[in-house]
């Protein structure tokens, strides 16, 4: 079983952020591989698809970004569902826009959401799928860069990133490719 976490914030007015990059990745993962409907349960949004006879839980955290990790160990132990097993998808502004990468732990790079995730666990030992948003120009406006909206040459520059997480996706959960 693996349990696949999108991280971003509940409510229309993030739905485009750059800090809901996480959440957008699962509703194509969802679409793309024809999940069941969305639940909701354990504080967050889910849905579930057996790959081969493997089951596979995407979740989306309603307790908002700096919160994750409290869904995310409720999830975890519910279905109780090893560290290993866990992929975290999000936003991350140390990476070129566009780019991704796929992490076996290590820190939060300032990572909030990440963070409370590690807090949560108790451990930093699980995997991230990290989808490069830019930097902002100045240090001082992270906060309002990750909570701003995507551009439209942004946003189908990402379509292109999450069709390639969506081809790939089989191979990411089993750690071959990224």
């Amino acid at each position: 079983m693996k349990l696949i976490v999108g991280l971003g914030n509940p409510g229309s007015e993030y739905l485009n952020n750059r800090h809901n990059l996480g959440f957008i990745a699962l509703d194509s993962l969802s679409t793309y591989y024809q999940f069941e409907a969305w639940k909701s349960k354990l504080y967050g949004m889910f849905t579930t698809k057996l790959f081969a006879s493997e089951k596979i839980i995407l979740v989306k955290p309603q307790t908002y970004m700096n919160l994750s990790g409290f869904c995310v160990a409720k999830f975890k132990h519910f279905f109780k569902v090893s560290e290993d097993d866990i992929f975290v998808i999000y936003d991350d502004i140390d990476l070129g826009f566009g780019d991704m990468k796929l992490k076996q732990g290590g820190g939060d790079a300032g990572h909030k959401g990440v963070r409370s995730i590690s807090q949560h666990l108790g451990t930093k030992n699980f995997n991230r799928i990290r989808m490069g948003i830019g930097r902002p120009r100045e240090k001082e406006e992270v906060s309002s860069f990750v909570l701003s909206n995507f551009s439209k040459a942004e946003r189908d520059k990402n379509q292109i990133l999450i069709k390639n997480l969506c081809q790939d996706f089989e191979k990411i959960i089993q750690k071959k490719t990224i």
